[in-house]
């Protein structure tokens, strides 16, 4: 298996899937359309830019 560069849109459609994964696993589901909370995003933004 050999390297390749992961694109931004790969990385959060990986997240998109995790994520739909483990609410499936706790018997909760995530919403088409889900919005995240102004909180939830400022601290996955100070995420983005730290990286």
């Amino acid at each position: 298996m050999g390297k390749r560069d992961i694109t931004a849109a790969m990385r959060r459609s990986a997240v998109l899937r995790s994520t739909k994964a483990s609410a499936r696993l706790e018997r909760r589901e995530v919403p088409d359309g889900h919005v995240r909370s102004a909180k939830v995003q400022e601290f996955v933004s100070s995420l983005r830019l730290k990286a």
